[in-house]
């Protein structure tokens, strides 16, 4: 265990305010409280207050507070910064701690594709399927209680966080979107080249070990809740930069980052792309999901789902599932190389068209929903004396097509990683056969660049 180190310009821990803010037990255990107050607030307001009309605050609060925070601005700067003051985690970590013996987590359950089906299945089919439902405060509080239950059951019966790992819906997004972010927890390789106690793997409830974090080029399931950086002076929070490991060999790489990367693109960015820019323009009228969604609502006009958005999740997952087999299939060919291993090695490059693509649509939805429902429904949640705010913006303001930029942005930097983790996948292969794959792996990002280019017509 290393108790004193001397830091790099780039270690946040350097600096007062950076270890004050980001790793001192105390200033943490405030944020964490916090956040576990108003968690509790606004599920218990939830319950008391169960119609729209009357609570803004316990949806603003899980739609357009906790979610967006997580997703749009955390991860792509902080890395796993939510999970570090998540709730539940927060509690779990007393529950793990109880009298008694605890099971080991069934190897079943360690899959990580749980995840990734629950976020996907549950969370945004979910809200796909029943827009209205999920707008009344009551089922929004319902929705997360069952979570709450779930994963303090999970604390109480099983070693570690194995929840946190495993079933929680953001672990899949937080393992694969971190790799996007701007700072890196990691060790200093001089100190740990002689370490012996592993104190920095000891102090981790999730059973990670941050001394191989730059050897692997991956953090696994670290959530920075920086217990091991309390146990060693070693551990260090670097500004690295944006995406610095996904032009890098990767260890450990996962097919299931490749998957989550795919797949929220298609549930996320490509279907609220069709439904809110090409749906209700003159052209809807054309779509093939258009004309079934009209079918459907005649048939069934007093059906609580929402066909159209159901209608175009589909499509949009069938659209990048069909680009990205063909893809990787034509890819794998020219290469002489074996899909999944082209598959798991150049699909990390995929990572910015899903974040990156998201964030135009959550600066958007900030000046057009999220900040005034944030507002207001503290307003009126606490009682403050404020006036209620009206929209910073209405949808259809010529202003906020600049945050089109984003989309141009994911595209060019997934052109420029597939290049590179092409080479990586096949350093042998002609530089031709390189240039082939690049085409056919470029399907996906160039197609989703062409529906944008409506924003410009």
């Amino acid at each position: 265990m290393v108790t004193t180190i001397e830091r790099d310009g780039n270690d946040l821990f350097a600096y007062r305010w950076g270890e004050l803010f980001f790793k001192n037990p105390k200033t943490l255990f405030v944020v964490r409280s916090l956040a576990l107050g108003l968690f509790v607030y606004a599920l218990v307001y939830g319950f008391i207050h169960p119609e729209a009309d009357e609570n803004h605050f316990t949806t603003a609060v899980f739609w357009s507070f906790f979610w967006p925070f997580f997703m749009f601005l955390s991860l792509p700067t902080l890395g796993a910064y939510f999970c570090s003051i998540c709730p539940l985690a927060f509690v779990g970590k007393k529950i793990i701690h109880r009298p008694g013996k605890a099971l080991p987590v069934p190897k079943f359950l360690k899959n990580p594709y749980i995840s990734l089906g629950v976020v996907l299945g549950v969370y945004w089919g979910l809200f796909y399927a029943f827009p209205a439902v999920f707008a009344e405060p009551v089922a929004v509080a319902l929705f997360y209680t069952l979570f709450t239950l779930l994963a303090f059951t999970y604390y109480f019966l099983f070693k570690e966080m194995g929840y946190c790992a495993t079933i929680c819906p953001i672990s899949a997004i937080r393992n694969a979107f971190s790799r996007i972010a701007f700072m890196w927890l990691g060790s200093y390789e001089s100190a740990c080249a002689t370490c012996h106690t592993y104190e920095c793997a000891k102090a981790c409830e999730f059973g990670q070990s941050p001394f191989n974090f730059n050897k692997n080029n991956s953090m696994g399931d670290c959530t920075l809740c920086m217990d091991c950086a309390n146990a060693c002076a070693a551990i260090g929070y670097k500004a690295k930069g944006f995406g610095f490991s996904l032009s890098r060999p990767i260890r450990k790489a996962r097919s299931v980052d490749v998957w989550t990367y795919i797949l929220l693109f298609a549930f996320m960015t490509l279907t609220l792309k069709l439904k809110l820019d090409y749906n209700p323009a003159p052209l809807g009228a054309y779509l093939p999901w258009m004309w079934v969604t009209h079918g459907l609502e005649k048939l069934f006009p007093r059906s609580p789902l929402d066909f159209e958005a159901l209608l175009t999740l589909l499509t949009a997952t069938a659209w990048s599932l069909w680009l990205v087999y063909v893809g990787f299939k034509k890819a794998s060919d020219a290469l002489g190389i074996v899909m999944s291993r082209l598959f798991v090695e150049a699909g990390y490059a995929y990572a910015p068209l899903a974040l990156v693509s998201s964030v135009g649509v959550a600066c958007v939805s900030f000046f057009t929903r999220y900040f005034h429902n944030v507002v207001n429904g503290f307003i009126q949640a606490f009682h403050l004396p404020f006036h209620t705010l009206a929209p910073l913006a209405t949808p259809d303001a010529p202003w906020l097509r600049v945050f089109g930029v984003f989309d141009y942005i994911a595209v060019g930097w997934t052109l420029l990683l597939l290049w590179r983790r092409i080479a990586l996948a096949a350093p042998e292969s002609p530089r031709h056969a390189r240039r082939v794959a690049f085409v056919w792996l470029s399907l996906l990002p160039l197609s989703y660049m062409l529906l944008c280019l409506k924003d410009f017509l």
